[in-house]
């Protein structure tokens, strides 16, 4: 009787831990689904940092962006970048006197002529070389050097060109007679003027300061694409 007994305590053990096994089992499985179908999880490195959604930064990946080569890519183009147009007005007499050496209102003619042009500031980007490109790691800075602005060309408008009528002395009558070489001298004495009408030192620095601001708003775009990460500085050659 106590042997079967002993049998019947045993084998109520073994349905226990049967039991017990088949839980686990069961616990693990459910776990398992939890995490996935694939029972293999890996941390893999790819070398790739995320800075922001437009850029990444490859770890030890062997390649190098230098920042000069990116600028200067284009260095075959012809870049003049205008930074400043000024608009100005200068005016002359003409004058045609009857008897030359005799100065008298009653014995010449005047005529007024008028040049409104626009003279325009540039910087010459094409200049541009890899010396005057710095890169700071540290500060995470690219500074760029140009040359100062300066007045590059006068564009006359021919709608702009006033011609008043002529002022008759009373024994001088009539238009005054201009040849070709006269024309020619009066368009280069009005070129003159204008160009020095433009070309002060405030309208300079007013050139200088629009560049440094015009030269950044070129290139930063460029420099942010490689590394959102730096700056960009301009400043003048010294």
């Amino acid at each position: 009787m106590k042997i079967l007994e002993f049998f019947k305590d045993k084998q109520k053990r073994a349905n226990l831990c049967i039991w017990v096994l088949a839980a686990l089992i069961g616990g693990v499985v459910i776990w398992g689904c939890n995490r996935g179908t694939n029972p293999l999880h890996m941390n893999v490195s790819d070398g790739i940092q995320q800075i922001d959604l437009d850029t990444i930064y490859l770890e030890a990946s062997g390649v190098e962006v230098n920042f000069s080569d990116v600028i200067l890519s284009d260095h075959n183009e012809t870049r003049k970048l205008i930074v400043s147009t000024q608009r100005g007005k200068v005016t002359t007499e003409l004058t045609d006197r009857l008897i030359k050496q005799l100065d008298f209102d009653f014995l010449k003619k005047t005529q007024s002529v008028s040049y409104t042009g626009t003279g325009y500031f540039v910087v010459d980007l094409d200049n541009l070389t890899a010396a005057n490109i710095i890169e700071d790691k540290d500060k995470k800075t690219v500074t760029i050097r140009i040359g100062h602005a300066y007045l590059q060309a006068i564009e006359i408008d021919p709608n702009d060109i006033i011609i008043d009528e002529v002022k008759e002395g009373l024994l001088a009558r009539g238009d005054i007679e201009l040849t070709v070489a006269d024309y020619n001298a009066i368009e280069n004495d009005l070129r003159t003027r204008l160009e020095a009408k433009f070309d002060t030192v405030a309208n300079g620095q007013r050139a200088d300061d629009l560049a440094i601001r015009m030269v950044k708003e070129v290139y930063e775009p460029i420099v942010k694409a490689i590394d959102r990460r730096y700056d960009v500085i301009v400043e003048f050659k010294s």
